[in-house]
């Protein structure tokens, strides 16, 4: 380790150890809320087993968990014990669903990362030695990666982004101690520009791969489960738009859209559209159904006008419903396949739109806000195919959905566009895969 990087770490480490209290009281107070911050709790600091000889995959977060899983797949066919870890209880409930079948075969535990102190990762390593640690999309803990490049432990940032903001907001402290990138074995970019971006940080062994979620398979239950549905909430087949992930500081912005749109339908003669309105996260969804109704909107929650096996409620004057809120996870296929058009979220708000790949997947025109600088790649290439269409403001999200509401828009973009677009960028879990056979790692 270069010695301006270790006298950051000296500085990073102490600024820890300061803010321990505070981090411990986080938690206390989080778990108030959310009795499963307390349960599993020792693994925060280092303590639980893993199979000797696995693979540690850090996936944060269900984002990044989905986002990751058609790779997870080829390592479970391969029959390699894996280890997940994640940071919250919401993403370690979805894994260990998701996962049950492996978990219970012993293939997979699941398990909260360490906290980012050395005591903690020093007691993890002392019970375990992953023979690889994969660190997925964004996540770049410090303390972590010079854990494992202590230890000898190979790490490879897969799936991994970093943004041209990204890079200004660490410029200073790059240019003074360098960065923790310098430590990992190697980078699977997803672009051009991210593996760009890698090689400023100065990591050398970087490979532009290219993005995850463009070989996820698409759940065809859900997608069944749409189709059918549609027959009973859209009987008088009226326009249905999405509103996908959305951040709860955006809400009141697609409120309004929604709002506009019914008086441009009524203005125009037109069939006023319906409404699938999907909150990123779930403390979110009490809220923005009051806010919905507030807006002298009629709204249904998923979970109350749906059976669990997404069966429509048919006593629901469905005809006279205007907003369909998707206060339910793991779902996203089944809400996007409701729709002829999606508006990504995340777009309005400051940390940056979410994804638009499946959406894509499922051949569904999507308009998003100026915020893409977290989807820059693909949204930059899809806004260039015309699958994409990026607004600058709500006044040109409320016209570009207006000019869609009037000229159908949906049905004029072939089916076999999209799928030109997604063939192109296919294939990135394979590639990581064998990347990193050839360094005789799995």
């Amino acid at each position: 380790m270069k010695f301006r990087l270790l006298v950051f770490y000296i500085l990073y480490a102490g600024i820890l150890f300061v803010c321990f209290p505070i981090v411990i009281g986080y938690f206390i107070l989080r778990s108030k809320k959310d009795y499963r911050y307390r349960k599993n709790f020792l693994e925060r600091f280092g303590f639980g087993h893993c199979p000797a000889g696995c693979i540690l995959i850090h996936t944060a977060s269900i984002g990044e968990f989905r986002g990751s899983f058609p790779f997870i797949q080829q390592l479970l066919n391969r029959k390699e014990k894996l280890v997940i870890s994640c940071l919250t209880p919401v993403a370690r409930s979805y894994v260990c669903d998701e996962l049950s079948h492996e978990i219970e075969t012993g293939l997979v535990v699941v398990r909260y990362l360490p906290l980012e102190y050395f005591m903690a990762f020093r007691n993890f390593f002392s019970k375990n030695e992953p023979k690889l640690v994969l660190i997925c999309e964004l996540e770049t803990w410090p303390i972590f990666i010079a854990s494992c490049h202590q230890r000898k432990i190979p790490v490879y940032l897969i799936n991994s982004q970093i943004t041209n903001e990204a890079i200004k907001r660490v410029s200073i402290i790059t240019k003074l101690f360098g960065h923790p990138v310098e430590l990992v074995s190697g980078v699977a970019a997803k672009s051009i520009e991210h593996a760009r971006n890698f090689r400023l940080m100065g990591q050398k062994n970087v490979v532009p791969i290219g993005e995850f979620r463009f070989d996820q398979l698409i759940p065809e239950s859900h997608v069944l489960s749409g189709n059918t549905a549609l027959s009973v909430v859209n009987q008088k087949n009226r326009p249905v738009i999405g509103f996908s992930s959305v951040i709860f500081g955006e809400a009141d912005i697609y409120i309004n859209s929604m709002k506009s749109l019914n008086a441009f339908s009524a203005e125009k003669g037109l069939l006023k559209p319906l409404y699938v309105f999907v909150p990123r996260a779930p403390e979110a969804f009490d809220n923005i159904f009051k806010k919905i109704e507030e807006a002298a909107l009629s709204v249904v929650r998923r979970t109350e006008s749906f059976s669990e096996s997404l069966k429509p409620n048919k006593s629901i004057d469905w005809n006279n419903i205007d907003v369909l809120l998707g206060d339910s996870f793991g779902e996203m296929y089944f809400y996007l396949t409701l729709c002829d058009h999606v508006v990504a979220g995340g777009g309005f708000w400051h940390t940056g739109a979410h994804n638009i790949i499946e959406q894509l997947q499922l051949h569904k025109p999507v308009t998003v806000g100026p915020e893409i600088w977290t989807i820059k790649f693909p949204a930059l290439q899809a806004e260039e195919a015309g699958l994409v269409k990026v607004v600058k403001d709500p006044i040109e999200l409320k016209s570009n959905l207006c000019l869609f509401l009037e000229n159908n828009i949906a049905n004029k973009i072939s089916k076999n566009k999209f799928e030109r677009f997604l063939k192109v960028y296919a294939g990135a879990s394979y590639r990581t895969l064998e990347m990193l056979e050839s360094k005789g790692l799995i």
